[in-house]
């Protein structure tokens, strides 16, 4: 088998905390091909889409006395080919947000390498229509009391409502831009002007949850089934649980809520092609469904489960398997005419 991952510059990943390093070093362990290419790499020739990518080797890193450890080459490539994606048995779109307009062409491209039978995680037509911080408004009894507007006075409206709000870009992530709102604030003009762009730029403002206190919680599924969690408490002096504002992290089991909300979550994930997410609870409310390239793997294997990513691996296998199969026998019944 061969995986073709869309990633960000590869020089630029942590070994020891990003997801794509882990799905890699998984694949290689399964004895599949690992393939390598950025958003700008990718191409449709005629009706093919193609990528300049390159073949990986991941070196593994290994858990020491409780954290990951890399070694410093800690990866070598190939040189870079022009290649065609349906060659690639599946193609895990994985680069970072923004959502803006190149990542969106990307996604066409890819809809070209799933049309001619690649299985593609997550799908792009998902990943187009599906936006990880309104995804929750589609079971609005789990989600916060929320709005979506660029309008100053809509904010302060709602916060005249609810006191204390987070706001958040629609596109952004790591918890990039998130702010905290509070009726009455001297300063809150000013930012609201900043965030919305002077009222050109519609934000998200959900009501905040006094539980956060106790953590944010990321849940990380496969075909809509938890492959383990993990906990994000925010460190001192900061509000955001983000690990990569320096959320600190804790081992996190599973309670009849994050249960509920997987069980709803899995026809909606499963109908729009979202194979792997990463769902975020707080106080048993989903705030967030990440689809574009979930993390948290690394911290679940070092606190939890150990066979998480070799089980999301295993699903993307089995399932390119039988989306080749149904490949192979669509060429067949064609020739048939």
């Amino acid at each position: 088998m061969r995986f073709t991952f869309v990633i960000d510059p590869i020089a630029g990943l942590e070994p020891c905390h990003d997801t794509s390093v882990a799905l890699m070093e998984a694949a290689q362990a399964l004895g599949v091909e690992v393939w390598i290419a950025c958003v700008n790499d990718l191409a449709i020739d005629h009706t093919t889409a193609v990528a300049w990518s390159r073949p990986v080797q991941i070196n593994a890193a290994v858990k020491v006395d409780g954290q990951w450890v890399a070694s410093d080459r800690w990866y070598d490539t190939g040189p870079a080919e022009v290649v065609s994606l349906a060659d690639s048995d599946a193609v895990l779109m994985r680069a970072d947000p923004p959502v803006d307009e190149a990542y969106l062409q990307a996604t066409f491209v890819l809809d070209a390498a799933a049309h001619a039978g690649t299985l593609v995680v997550n799908d792009p037509i998902g990943l187009r229509i599906v936006n990880e911080k309104l995804l929750p408004l589609l079971v609005p009894d789990l989600a916060p009391a929320t709005l979506v507007t660029a309008r100053a006075d809509h904010v302060r409206d709602a916060l005249r409502r609810w006191g204390l709000a987070v706001a958040k870009p629609l596109n952004g992530m790591g918890g990039r831009g998130i702010v905290m709102l509070r009726d009455g604030d001297a300063g809150l003009e000013a930012l609201l002007e900043l965030i919305t762009d002077s009222g050109r730029r519609q934000i998200i403002v959900q009501e905040y949850l006094a539980a956060a206190c106790d953590g944010d919680k990321r849940i990380l599924v496969v075909d809509g089934e938890s492959v383990g969690a993990i906990n994000r408490c925010s460190p001192p002096g900061e509000f955001r649980c983000n690990m990569a504002v320096g959320g600190i992290v804790s081992a996190s089991a599973l309670d009849d809520q994050d249960l509920a909300i997987i069980e709803r979550l899995k026809p909606l994930l499963r109908a729009r092609g979202l194979h792997f997410a990463g769902i975020d609870v707080i106080g048993g409310r989903l705030t967030e469904v990440n689809v574009t390239s979930p993390t948290g793997i690394r911290e679940v294997e070092l606190l939890g489960t150990e066979d998480a990513t070799h089980r999301v691996v295993e699903w993307i296998a089995g399932a390119a398997e039988s989306s080749r199969d149904r490949r192979y026998n669509s060429w067949r019944s064609l020739s048939a005419i």
